[in-house]
């Protein structure tokens, strides 16, 4: 089966290097005893925010300086 589209995660090898290119932080969330919780997210390098899921948005201007695009496929 070929696939149509492909999911643009945060956790992908090529939207990670953008992301951290742009000083961004790719982690999912921290539980209450330091552990990992959920998907891989986006976040400010020293600051627990905005916590995207996803790699790819419109309009989040706080997310577009982390390396999030509104651009497909770049």
């Amino acid at each position: 089966m070929t696939p149509l589209s492909e999911d643009h995660k945060p956790s992908l090898p090529k939207e990670k290097a953008r992301i951290e290119k742009c000083n961004g932080r790719v982690e999912p969330i921290h539980g209450p005893q330091g552990q990992f919780l959920g998907p891989e997210r986006v976040w400010m390098q020293n600051e627990d925010t905005p916590g995207l899921a996803m790699s790819r948005s419109l309009g989040d201007g706080l997310a577009h300086t982390l390396g999030v695009s509104w651009e497909p496929g770049k």
